[in-house]
C-alpha cells in the first residue's frame, strides 16, 4: 500500500499533501485547483441540514453536497496510541481506490484521506470521496429480481467477473455484502458496471490473492445473497449447494482457481446464519 501511496504524491502526481488546522494528509489535486474547501466541507459533517447515514459514537457518516464523508472517531488515550502504528484507514482506503481504478473497476474516487491530532496522538481519521452516481443501484435493493431466470445468471456472472477482476490486482474488499456492491440496470433489464464500495476493511496486496483470501470474500458474497434474497421473501426456497456450486464453476470458469470445497461451505453457512450487530438494534 505504501507504495501505491508513494507513487500518488509524486511531484505532479494526482494527490497533494495537507496541512492545516491539525490534520494532515492527501486532497486530490484536481479538487483543491478547483477552489475545494476542507475546512467549510468537514464543518459541514455535523450541520443539521446534513443528510445524515451513520451516527454512532466511533464513526459519523454523511453527504454533504455531491460528497461523501466519514468521520472515524479515535477516543481514549489506549485507543489512540496504538492508532499510532497503524496506517490510516483513509490512507488503505485511497491505496485500495487508486488500484482498483488502475484495473478499470469502478469505486467513487477518493477526494481526502486526513487524520487529526491532539496532544501528539490520532484523533480521528477523515475520508472523503466522490457519491455514487444515482444511475447505479446497490445489489440489496435488487435480491429479489437476483433471485432466479436471467436476472440470477447475469447477477452470478456480473459478481463472479467483478471477484476475478478485484483478485487478480491483488485487492482484498474485507466487506463484500450486496449492499456494498453496485451496478447499473439498463430498460430493458441489462446488468452492468459493476463495482464496489465501502473500502474500509480493504487490503491490497503485491501479488494476486492467495486462494484462502479468494475463499473468504467469495463466501461472503454468497451468504450475502442469501440473507438479502430470503429478507425480501421469506417464503423462497434457495438450494445452497446450486447457488455455491454456480457461483465456484463460474469463478473456475474465469480464473482457474477451484474454490470449492468443505471449508467454502463452512464459511458460507456460518456468515448466512449470522446476524450482524446493526440489524440486531
Amino acid at each position: 500500500m505504501q507504495g501505491i501511496l508513494d507513487r500518488c504524491r509524486e511531484t505532479g502526481g494526482p494527490y497533494l499533501p495537507f496541512r492545516g488546522h491539525g490534520l494532515s494528509g492527501l486532497v486530490l489535486r484536481e479538487w483543491q485547483d478547483r477552489g475545494g474547501d476542507l475546512d467549510e466541507l468537514l464543518a459541514k459533517l455535523d450541520g443539521q441540514e446534513t443528510k445524515i447515514f451513520k451516527a454512532r459514537k466511533k464513526i459519523r457518516a454523511a453527504m454533504v453536497g455531491e460528497l461523501f464523508v466519514k468521520r472515524y472517531n479515535y477516543r481514549g488515550f489506549g485507543n489512540a496510541f496504538r492508532r499510532m502504528f497503524k496506517m490510516p484507514r483513509p490512507y488503505r482506503v485511497l491505496a485500495g481506490a487508486i488500484r482498483l481504478r488502475e484495473f478499470e473497476i469502478p469505486t467513487p474516487e477518493v477526494i481526502a484521506a486526513l487524520r487529526s491530532y491532539r496532544w501528539g496522538l490520532p484523533y480521528c481519521d477523515y475520508l472523503v470521496t466522490r457519491g455514487v452516481s444515482p444511475l447505479r443501484i446497490f445489489c440489496d435493493k435488487l435480491a429479489g429480481e437476483f433471485a432466479a431466470g436471467d436476472p440470477y445468471r447475469q447477477f452470478v456472472s456480473g459478481i463472479v467477473s467483478l471477484l476475478v477482476k478485484m483478485h487478480g490486482a491483488g485487492v482484498e474488499h474485507g466487506d463484500l455484502s450486496l449492499r456494498n456492491i453496485f451496478c447499473r440496470k439498463s430498460p430493458i433489464g441489462v446488468y452492468s458496471d459493476w463495482g464496489v464500495i465501502d473500502l474500509d476493511g480493504c487490503k491490497v496486496w503485491a501479488e494476486e490473492l492467495p486462494e484462502s483470501r479468494r475463499r473468504r470474500e467469495l463466501a461472503r458474497v454468497v451468504s450475502s445473497y442469501l440473507r438479502c434474497v430470503r429478507a425480501f421473501d421469506k417464503s423462497l426456497t434457495l438450494d445452497v449447494n446450486t447457488i455455491t456450486f454456480d457461483f465456484t464453476r463460474k469463478y473456475q470458469e474465469l480464473s482457474g482457481w477451484n474454490l470449492a470445497g468443505s471449508s467454502l461451505d463452512a464459511r458460507i453457512a456460518y456468515l448466512a446464519g449470522r446476524q450482524r450487530k446493526d440489524a440486531r438494534k
